[in-house]
């Protein structure tokens, strides 16, 4: 249930109900059975039931939860019969531990409820920007990115899912319910080429907030939606996993890991918000311009990747690209803005970085940029060269890149994001092919004039019932793997759907993408 009014509300503890549930009899007869099995903590903490007619109250740490339906309910589960015509309504609330501020139930007010929620998703998904001819997976998408928003602030977390696992029974399962600082760039512009400037500036100032600049040598790559950094992973023995899939995870260990991509793209974010007409002030300047610093002093050593490995760290390729991006965009808009920065001291940087991505990030045995410098394997992540302006559209070096990894890592439409049995990970199990790393061919394919849109059919039909995509999907059968869903996937789709009609001669975010 939702309501424009109360939207911030949703995010703490509160009266209103979270979840309703109503249920009809169209014809005849029928039992139905109803359970309410609240797990605190993981599963670790017990819970106190007490009934109370139409009422089930649990108290579950800080919490207390309240069940309430119009029909009795003698315990936590429990049957109830419906005629021809009948129809029972449930509503589900969390408020403050000692507190319930739950009143009389009926199906009237849930039918009020589900026309308000809907209202305001029909008024919300009509301000989206895209006459496209993908616009339902556009639409789906945009909805998918709100709802992983997070209200009070305009986090947007990665997926609201943890250890959904890469390979049913393996062991690569982790806890993505963080905002990453690399989504940046991507959540903004997709935003603003949806239209959705209130989001994309509610992200941006969320992000400029967490005093970033502060950090002398390190920037965390996760934080949860309130502005926190957890370092701590830690696996939940107790519980089995999906369909066995162990270890659960709660936190992520990846937050203190050097992954240079981070501040091209964060610099990437802030450009793109100056060219969608934002400010970039000078207090702003000051953290902006010291995430450029960081990343001319610490580029040339290795570091985890994009891909937030556990085996030791390499000198990748696309972590080099982001820092050249950082500079370059700091250039840009110190430039643009009048700001001080040391000239001859960044682009001097952005040289050095060009000058040795290119001497020895591209294989000319596989005619392409690699997965590291002086390496032969390949990485998806590498398709985004397109994307970030390093090389122009038809440069020969891009085009044959995009060859490669399509030939090399593709799966018919499908694209791993890199073989396994050519990079150690640090992980030895199998895993699917991405969807974001799919999605960035459809991209590629599209900025070089080349024809994307089969491809980009193709992976529409790979989508659950209701338009959502997890992180990846198994090769072999379609089903999808990882959490889900999978806010980079979407925010990948709605980039490569977007390009298509660029590369169509459609009008679609043309002023934030002039050159």
């Amino acid at each position: 249930p939702l309501h424009a009014s109360d939207l911030r509300l949703h995010a703490r503890p509160h009266d209103e109900p979270r979840v309703i549930r109503l249920v009809e009899c169209l014809a005849g007869e029928m039992t139905m059975r109803h359970t309410f099995d609240p797990q605190p903590d993981y599963a670790r903490s017990n819970v106190a039931f007490t009934t109370q007619q139409r009422h089930v109250h649990a108290d579950a740490g800080r919490l207390h939860l309240c069940l309430t339906s119009t029909t009795d309910m003698p315990a936590p589960g429990g049957t109830f019969h419906l005629g021809s015509g009948d129809q029972v309504a449930f509503a589900l609330r969390a408020g403050h531990a000692g507190h319930c501020g739950a009143i009389t139930w009926s199906a009237e007010r849930a039918r009020r409820y589900l026309r308000d929620t809907q209202q305001f998703w029909w008024r919300w998904v009509a301000g989206v920007r895209y006459d496209g001819p993908y616009q339902p997976h556009v639409w789906r998408s945009a909805l998918a990115l709100k709802l992983m928003t997070y209200s009070p602030t305009g986090a947007i977390i990665a997926a609201p899912t943890t250890s959904l696992p890469e390979s049913i029974g393996g062991p690569r399962n982790w806890d993505y319910r963080f905002t990453w600082l690399r989504d940046a760039s991507f959540t903004l512009f997709a935003f603003f080429q949806l239209g959705l400037t209130d989001e994309a500036n509610a992200f941006f100032h969320w992000l400029t907030r967490r005093h970033l600049g502060e950090r002398s040598r390190t920037l965390p790559n996760l934080i949860d939606v309130g502005g926190r950094v957890h370092g701590r992973e830690e696996e939940l023995m107790h519980l089995e996993g999906y369909r066995g899939s162990r270890p659960v995870r709660v936190g992520n260990a990846a937050v203190h890991q050097l992954q240079l991509d981070v501040y091209g793209e964060i610099l990437d974010s802030a450009y793109v918000f100056a060219r969608f007409g934002g400010e970039i002030s000078r207090s702003l300047w000051a953290v902006l311009s010291s995430i450029v610093e960081l990343a001319i002093t610490r580029w040339q050593e290795p570091d985890s990747s994009i891909w937030e490995v556990r085996s030791e760290p390499l000198h990748y390729t696309y972590s080099k690209l982001m820092c050249w991006v950082a500079v370059d965009r700091g250039l840009r808009i110190g430039r643009r803005f009048s700001l001080q920065y040391d000239a001859a001291r960044w682009k001097a940087a952005r040289r050095a970085m060009h000058r040795r991505i290119t001497a020895e990030g591209f294989s000319k045995e596989r005619r392409a940029f690699t997965q590291y410098l002086g390496g032969e394997p390949l990485d998806a992540a590498v398709l985004r060269i397109s994307q970030i302006r390093f090389l122009g559209d038809r440069d020969p070096r891009i085009r044959s890149t995009v060859h490669a990894i399509e030939q090399h890592l593709g799966e018919g439409s499908l694209l791993r994001r890199y073989d396994v049995a050519e990079s150690d990970d640090g992980i030895e199990a199998y895993e699917g092919a991405f969807f974001m790393c799919s999605f960035w061919l459809v991209d590629a394919l599209a900025h070089g004039g080349e024809l994307a849109q089969r491809v980009f059919e193709r992976l529409l039909s790979f989508s659950a019932p209701c338009g959502l995509y997890s992180e990846e999907v198994d090769v072999r059968t379609g089903a999808l793997l990882g959490n889900y869903p999978q806010a980079f996937t979407h925010l990948a789709l709605v980039g490569a759907a977007v390009n298509i009609e660029r590369a169509r001669h459609r009008h679609i975010g043309v002023r934030g993408l002039r050159r």
